[in-house]
């Protein structure tokens, strides 16, 4: 029998927590220093090549405030969970800039979009740091819900059954991620499980499907925008009540003059035309472009000038109106020219 005496009890719990350590210490080499370090020297060559030394920079740095961001959202969300806002949320809108949406994917369901979209967002990175893997997502509807299926991976089949683990969801482990453990945390909080095989990721969540009626769009913030709709009659063709009020204020800031039904034009004929799915057909009649404020794609887009997902943040909506009344001034110029020839 050896006489030498038993570790210490702690002594798995002190060497476990020394790898955790060194570990953070690791990964904040590799994703703070080293890149801010980077900065320094962009910023130190700026006057060499200032536009692409900014746009550089910026990337770097909003990389870097989103890690320690999720790192610090890790941290709190280990002692408290994430507390979620389901709300009637515009699906098609919330994965525009994502990922490509479904076929059969309703227009709105009751959920955190806020926080649904930071997972979509966090493994869309993840997505970018390994070849030809992309973000996919399939939606299965029921009568009173959907099953909205998120996955990453390069292989249409994807990996083994057997090959899938659930993320962790905590800091104690041997993945030091901040992005990926608070993808699995808010997963987790929305009833599902994020799940990793390699560099495959995975993950399902159930919604209610919800009405329009119950939707309320953002609060409208902007900075005052130039008056380039002064002089301009805008037609605008939105049934729901919350949403008119949105767009209204959006409109109204450029220097608009407003019209909310065909009947009411008179002799006047609109600059333009922004309408949804249930009124593109007085839209078209009006004989001015049209801009489609939709919640979901038209069947025939040839229909509209332009399309926009519900709810269009303010910036979006101003900019695509702007573009459509300069293309329309256009046009009109190009016929009073081949009138004068």
């Amino acid at each position: 029998m050896s006489d030498e005496p038993p570790p210490a009890a702690g002594a798995d719990t002190a060497a476990a927590a020394a790898g955790i350590r060194a570990r953070l210490l690791t990964r904040l080499h590799h994703d703070l220093r080293a890149p801010l370090a980077r900065i320094v020297g962009q910023l130190a060559a700026a006057d060499a090549d200032a536009g692409a030394a900014h746009v550089a920079i910026t990337a770097t740095a909003q990389l870097q405030l989103r890690w320690l961001s999720d790192l610090q959202a890790c941290a709190r969300y280990e002692v408290a969970p994430p507390e979620l806002t389901p709300a009637a949320t515009y699906l098609h809108a919330l994965l525009q800039g994502v990922c490509a949406a479904p076929a059969g994917l309703p227009a709105l369901a009751v959920l955190d979009g806020r926080q649904l979209r930071a997972v979509l967002e966090r493994l869309a990175a993840h997505c970018d740091h390994v070849d030809g893997a992309a973000l996919a997502l399939q939606a299965s509807v029921g009568a009173d819900a959907v099953a909205l299926h998120v996955a990453t991976g390069a292989e249409a089949g994807g990996p083994p059954e057997a090959s899938w683990r659930a993320v962790p969801a905590t800091l104690d482990s041997e993945m030091i991620d901040p992005g990926l453990i608070l993808s699995a945390q808010l997963v987790r909080a929305m009833g599902g499980c994020l799940q990793q095989a390699g560099n495959a990721l995975r993950f399902a969540v159930v919604a209610a499907l919800a009405h329009e009626q119950d939707a309320m769009p953002p609060s409208p913030r902007f900075d005052m925008p130039p008056a380039f709709g002064d002089g301009h009659l805008l037609l605008l063709l939105e049934p729901h009540a919350a949403m008119r009020d949105y767009l209204t204020e959006i409109l109204d800031s450029a220097g608009f003059e407003l019209c909310y039904a065909a009947s009411e034009l008179g002799a006047a004929r609109p600059a333009l035309v922004l309408c949804t799915e249930a009124t593109l057909e007085h839209a078209c009649e009006a004989g001015a472009p049209v801009l489609l404020h939709a919640q979901l794609p038209p069947p025939q887009p040839e229909q509209v000038a332009a399309l926009l997902y519900k709810p269009a943040p303010p910036q979006q909506l101003l900019d695509t109106v702007q573009r459509l009344l300069e293309l329309k001034e256009e046009e009109e110029e190009e016929e009073e020219e081949d009138g004068r020839r």
